[in-house]
């Protein structure tokens, strides 16, 4: 299994990262694209990465980032990309729902970082809240040549077909699997089968209860202030995906293995 989009860099993880991982690839997950946000936690997703051969590291500047971001952002950011031909550049994105949001901004950092992913030759992974028209619209006028993610697709279903056509794959959370969320799992019956993937972007997303194997702080309900998603949740994630989809869960496993490799920098990594 794999697990392609998560934040293992994130403090709530800390000093217990390790064993998370442990647990998570005892459950048979081998491979976590790990997604950096911003220059202060590129290093730690750097740090993971060389501690962790099954880590594939991301680096981006989060929609959320933007305005807060040092002057040689950019900079930094493309030596990152340049010195690991296994990096991804992600999560980047648009975003109108935070609060304070600078559009203009977020377009600028946008298309800086959709233009570095095209000179690398690597895979992108793209948050979006509130502002698919304006994503499609930079998509189809910077048409990326290499694949991007569309991790956790909250779009319109109208415009899955749309962004497929320009490359586009999607990512399932079980987040989606909360009663309140149907509509956006719906959604997800109209993903092409070839470009579907899987993810638990932990610790964030945390699914409904019932696919909370692995509960963080000993409860399973979002009550709970202190409970986060932990990675190894996947695999009920997985599950979930297979029981829709009528598929057996090995056949998804193989079906999402062919597809990142086809993702991952358009390759058969």
């Amino acid at each position: 299994m794999i697990d392609c989009h998560l934040h293992l860099q994130d403090p709530r993880f800390g000093p217990s990262v390790g064993e998370a991982m442990e647990t998570a690839r005892s459950c048979g997950i081998t491979r976590f694209v790990v997604n950096g946000t911003c220059p202060e936690d590129w290093p730690l997703v750097k740090a993971l990465a060389h501690r962790f051969p099954e880590v594939i590291p991301s680096y981006g500047l989060h929609p959320w980032q933007v305005g807060g971001e040092t002057e040689s952002w950019l900079n930094e950011l493309e030596l990152l990309i340049a010195e690991d031909p296994r990096a991804c550049v992600g999560e980047i994105g648009l975003d109108r729902w935070i609060r304070g949001h600078d559009p203009e901004r977020q377009r600028e950092a946008f298309l800086k970082q959709l233009r570095l992913a095209e000179i690398f030759g690597r895979s992108l992974t793209i948050h979006c809240l509130k502002a698919w028209g304006t994503l499609l619209e930079l998509i189809r006028e910077n048409r990326p040549r290499t694949p991007f993610l569309l991790h956790s697709y909250g779009g319109p279903p109208e415009m899955v077909a749309d962004f497929a056509d320009l490359g586009a794959y999607y990512s399932l959370s079980g987040y989606f699997f909360r009663e309140d969320k149907a509509d956006k799992l719906a959604t997800f019956d109209r993903v092409p089968i070839d470009r579907l993937l899987l993810e638990t972007d932990a610790p964030d997303m945390l699914p409904p209860p019932r696919l909370i194997r692995f509960p963080v702080s000993g409860k399973t309900g979002p009550g709970d202030s202190n409970a986060f998603n932990h990675p190894a949740n996947l695999i009920a994630i997985r599950d979930a995906a297979a029981a829709r989809l009528k598929m057996d869960p090995s056949a998804l496993d193989r079906l999402v293995e062919a597809n990142f490799a086809r993702w991952y920098h358009g390759s058969s990594a």
